[in-house]
């Protein structure tokens, strides 16, 4: 059975795990999804696949 809250990057800030009931804003680029999150450990809203 596939996660729920499934892994979509760490924040480049403070290296907590963002996972996607933390997501913002999701867009995609040409074959990627990309986020912007708030990080649950410094509350910062940031790129995660950064």
């Amino acid at each position: 059975m596939p996660s729920q809250n499934p892994r979509v990057g760490i924040c480049p800030r403070c290296g907590d795990s963002i996972r996607h009931r933390h997501v913002l804003v999701e867009y995609e680029t040409d074959d990627d999804a990309r986020y912007w999150a708030e990080c649950p450990g410094c509350g910062g809203v940031v790129d995660p696949n950064a």
